[in-house]
C-alpha cells in the first residue's frame, strides 16, 4: 500500500503540475507576424484570470461529479480509468506547446480538466481500500503531496523558460505523466473495497424498512439527501474558503512581490514542496493519532487548532517587509495550515455511506474547486476598490481565510459533538470485530450490499 500511495501522490503531482503550469507560462494576446504566440507572462488581466479558474475549473467540477458513481461499481477497474487519465491529461498539456492562439490554448485547458476530473474521486476510492480508516489521514495527506510537489515543480520550470522556451515548458511537464500512466497500470493493483462507513448504505433503511427502489435515480437522490447534512456542508463550504485563499495567492503572488527585488521563482519552487509536504504528512498523521482518542471530533480539533496556528504566518507573508522574512513566514503557513484538505476528505468519506463517498468526494472537490478556482476573479476589482490595492485583497481573501476556517471548523466540532456515534474512534469501525450487519450505536443494515453492481 505504501509504494501504490507514492504512484497515486505521483501522478496527482503531475496533475497539479500540469494545471499549475499556466500560472508560469502565460500566452499573451499579442502575436508577431507569423501568427505564433509569444513569452509574455504578466499574470494579470481578465484573459488570466478565465485561464487560470473558470476555463478549467468548470469542466473538472462538472465532469468530475458526473463520472465519480463509476467508482463505486463494483465492477469498474478503477486503476484502468485512472492511467488513461493520466496519459490523457499528459497529452493535452503536451498539445498545448502547439497552440497558435489565445483560444487554442483555452481549448487545451478544457481538455485537461475534463481527464483530471477522473484523478481525485477515483484516486480516493482506492486509498479508502488499501488502507484502514485510522490511517486514512495520514494516507490522504501523503496523496496530497502532489499538490505541493506538483505546484512546486510549476514554479521550478518557470526557471527553464527562457532557456527552453514556453512550448518546451509545456512538453516537459507532460512527458512524465505518460510515463507514469503506465507504471500506474502494470504497477498497481485492484483492491478488495472496504466498507467502513458510520452510516448505512443507500437504500438500506436504519428503521429496518424495505431498502429504497434500486434505480439510479433513487440512488442518486439518496446520496444526495446525505450529503445535505449540515457538517458535511459547512467543511466543503469551510475547505472551499481555504482553497480560495491557495488560488489568489498563487496567482497573485508574482505580481505582490514585483516591485521588491526578490527571486520569486527560486523561493516558490521550494517553499510549497516543504511546507505542504510536511504539513499535509504530519497533521494528516497527528488527526489519525487523535481520531483514535476521540473519533471525528479529534480530526475537527486538529484543523481548528492547525488554521489558528497558521493565521498569523498567513498576515506575515503580506506584512513582512523583508522578502525573505515574508517567504519564511510562508513556508511556517504551510507547515501549519496545509492540513486541512486531506483531514476534510476523511471526514466526508467517514460521515456517508460507503456507496456515497466517492460521490462525496467529486462534490466536496466541485465545491472547493468552484469557491477556490473562481475567487481569482474577484482580484482585479478588489484591487481597484480597496485602498492598498492587492495587499488589502489578498489580506482579505489568503489571510482571513485561515481564520475564518478556524471558527467555521470549531463550529462543525460543537455540531458534531451531539452525535453519540462519533464520540466513538474511528478506528473501532474497521478491523476490529465488528460484524458488517451488526448495529452500531443505533445503526441497523449491511453497510455493504454484495448484489448491487449498478450503483
Amino acid at each position: 500500500p505504501g509504494c501504490v500511495l507514492l504512484v497515486h501522490s505521483a501522478f496527482f503531482c503531475f496533475s497539479h503540475s500540469c494545471e499549475s503550469v499556466v500560472s508560469v507560462a502565460y500566452l499573451s494576446d499579442s502575436f508577431n507576424a507569423s501568427n505564433a504566440c509569444k513569452w509574455e507572462y504578466s499574470g494579470t488581466g481578465i484573459e488570466y484570470e478565465l485561464l487560470a479558474g473558470p476555463v478549467f475549473i468548470v469542466m473538472f467540477t462538472l465532469v468530475g461529479v458526473t463520472l465519480s458513481p463509476m467508482a463505486d461499481r463494483k465492477r469498474t477497474n478503477r486503476r484502468g480509468w485512472l492511467s488513461i487519465a493520466v496519459f490523457l491529461w499528459s497529452f493535452m498539456n503536451i498539445l498545448t506547446s502547439f497552440a497558435t492562439s489565445y483560444w487554442h490554448l483555452v481549448l487545451a485547458r478544457l481538455g485537461l480538466g475534463i481527464f483530471e476530473a477522473i484523478c481525485t474521486p477515483f484516486a480516493v476510492s482506492l486509498i479508502n481500500d488499501y488502507f484502514e480508516r485510522n490511517l486514512q489521514g495520514t494516507a490522504l495527506g501523503v496523496y496530497n503531496w502532489g499538490i505541493y510537489i506538483g505546484f512546486s515543480m510549476a514554479f521550478a520550470l518557470k526557471l527553464a523558460v527562457k532557456s527552453i522556451g514556453w512550448r518546451w515548458t509545456f512538453r516537459v511537464s507532460g512527458f512524465p505523466g505518460i510515463l507514469l500512466a503506465f507504471v500506474l497500470f502494470f504497477t498497481v493493483r485492484e483492491p478488495e473495497r472496504r466498507s467502513f462507513s458510520i452510516t448505512p448504505d443507500v437504500g438500506a433503511d436504519p428503521e429496518g424498512n424495505p431498502p429504497l427502489p434500486k434505480t439510479k435515480l433513487m440512488r442518486v437522490l439518496a446520496m444526495l439527501r446525505e450529503l445535505m447534512r449540515f457538517e458535511i456542508i459547512l467543511v466543503a463550504l469551510t475547505s472551499g474558503v481555504r482553497s480560495a485563499g491557495g488560488y489568489v495567492l498563487a496567482y497573485s503572488v508574482n505580481e505582490f512581490f514585483s516591485s521588491r527585488d526578490v527571486n520569486v521563482a527560486f523561493y516558490m519552487s521550494w517553499v510549497p514542496l516543504v511546507g505542504g509536504v510536511l504539513g499535509a504528512a504530519v497533521g494528516g498523521f497527528a488527526s489519525d493519532y487523535l481520531s483514535k482518542k476521540y473519533g471525528l471530533q479529534g480530526r475537527l480539533m486538529l484543523l481548528v487548532g492547525s488554521q489558528l496556528l497558521a493565521a498569523p504566518f498567513a498576515f506575515g507573508v503580506i506584512y513582512l517587509p523583508n522578502p525573505t522574512a515574508a517567504f519564511i513566514s510562508l513556508l511556517i503557513t504551510f507547515m501549519f495550515g496545509e492540513s486541512y484538505l486531506g483531514v476534510s476528505i476523511a471526514i466526508v468519506t467517514t460521515v456517508v455511506s460507503s456507496r456515497a463517498r466517492t460521490f462525496a468526494v467529486a462534490v466536496f472537490i466541485f465545491v472547493i474547486s468552484n469557491i477556490g478556482g473562481n475567487a481569482t476573479l474577484l482580484v482585479p476589482a478588489m484591487n481597484e476598490a480597496l485602498p492598498n490595492g492587492l495587499a488589502d485583497t489578498l489580506t482579505i481573501l489568503y489571510c482571513s481565510g485561515y481564520v475564518v476556517a478556524a471558527i467555521s471548523f470549531f463550529i462543525t466540532l460543537m455540531r458534531m459533538r451531539s452525535m453519540q456515534e462519533l464520540h466513538t474512534p474511528a478506528s473501532m469501525l474497521l478491523d476490529v470485530g465488528l460484524d458488517e450487519t451488526e448495529d452500531f450505536d443505533g445503526l441497523s443494515g449491511p453497510l455493504y450490499d454484495d448484489d448491487d453492481d449498478d450503483a
